[in-house]
């Protein structure tokens, strides 16, 4: 099978110079994920109503300052969006919520499940809206492995890293399998809906190829959507890292999540010359990026984060990664 890749966007929204922030999609549902959320106004709020879950590596300001954007954008659906973050982050989700006024109308039914991710254990909330979200109440539950969340499609997964706050690093891996192939999808004659992910279920459970669905007024077999509209992969792994020291610590548990990945994005905070500067503040260095790319074995690496400093010397950051691994690039 070849490596695939079933996502429609993966976009960082403020390219490698603002608040990392990364917008993920998939066709033909509200299932859209959000790494970060800091400065999210370059997507539109449609966009953030199809989120199916957020991780937050951290609540520094230019990562956390959107998630007012995030709950107005689905305030008016009925579903649970889940918030995934390090300790504290089911108190700070809850204080931004409670800092306004709602009105409650019947229709508002969203359900915020919040994780808090510590050594070892996972706490979690659900804050409702029909309930007028009412304090929370915690439970706990272990935490072995990386792995944090779970759908059909794929997992997310997440590890510890050395910030001068608690903070994480994140990876989407998708399933093996059968995937909606978005290039398909783009230019195929039916409209991407529910039949997307009917198709998808019986595909991997197996039915017969001759089984016949009626979508958008017509009859097709789910051998000829199979063969029009979907793609059989290995699945394909994003790998999402800002602000972090480059410890051998935190080496162990970001190479093995990285590991293979189609692409990496990486916090690039300092180039080699302000080492001192990124030990204080505990960010990376280009080269260390650059490193990690290498010892992952990654695709691509696309370098994030980077300071102000910087501002019209970014080719500096990316030929100094490059200079350990060659696949890299940025977004301005």
């Amino acid at each position: 099978m070849a490596a695939a890749r079933a996502f429609s966007e993966v976009r960082l929204i403020n390219g490698s110079t603002g608040d990392p922030t990364l917008y993920v999609d998939y066709p033909g549902s509200d299932n859209a994920f959000l790494f970060d959320a800091g400065d999210n106004g370059r997507i539109d709020l449609e966009r953030l109503g199809d989120l199916e879950a957020v991780f937050l590596s951290h609540h520094h300001i230019d990562h956390f300052v959107g998630f007012d954007r995030i709950i107005r954008a689905n305030m008016d659906r009925d579903k649970t969006l889940h918030v995934f973050g390090p300790d504290g982050t089911i108190r700070k989700v809850y204080d931004r919520i409670k800092s306004y006024e709602f009105q409650f109308f019947p229709f508002q039914k969203i359900a915020v499940k919040v994780h808090d991710l510590l050594d070892g254990k996972i706490r979690e909330a659900l804050l409702e809206c029909t309930r007028k979200f009412p304090p929370p109440v915690v439970t706990e539950r272990e935490w072995i492995g990386r792995v944090i969340y779970e759908n059909a499609d794929l997992t997310i997964e997440a590890v510890h890293v050395d910030h001068t706050v608690k903070c994480l690093a994140y990876a989407l891996a998708e399933k093996h399998g059968y995937h909606p192939d978005p290039v398909k999808l783009a230019s195929g004659l039916l409209r991407p809906g529910q039949w997307v992910y009917e198709s998808l279920r019986m595909l991997r459970e197996g039915l017969p190829r001759t089984t016949e669905l009626d979508i958008q007024g017509g009859k097709f077999t789910l051998g000829k959507l199979a063969e029009l509209y979907f793609a059989e992969s290995l699945g394909a792994r994003i790998t999402f890292v800002t602000d972090t020291m480059w410890t051998d610590e935190v080496k162990s548990r970001l190479v093995p999540l990285a590991k293979g990945a189609w692409r990496l994005y990486c916090d690039c905070y300092y180039a080699a010359a302000q080492l001192k500067s990124a030990q204080t503040h505990h960010h990376m260095i280009a080269p260390q990026a650059g490193e990690l790319a290498k010892l992952a074995k990654v695709e691509q690496l696309v370098l994030i984060h980077f300071a102000p400093r910087y501002a019209g010397k970014y080719d500096q950051l990316i030929a100094e990664a490059r200079a350990v691994f060659p696949r890299v690039s940025a977004e301005m």
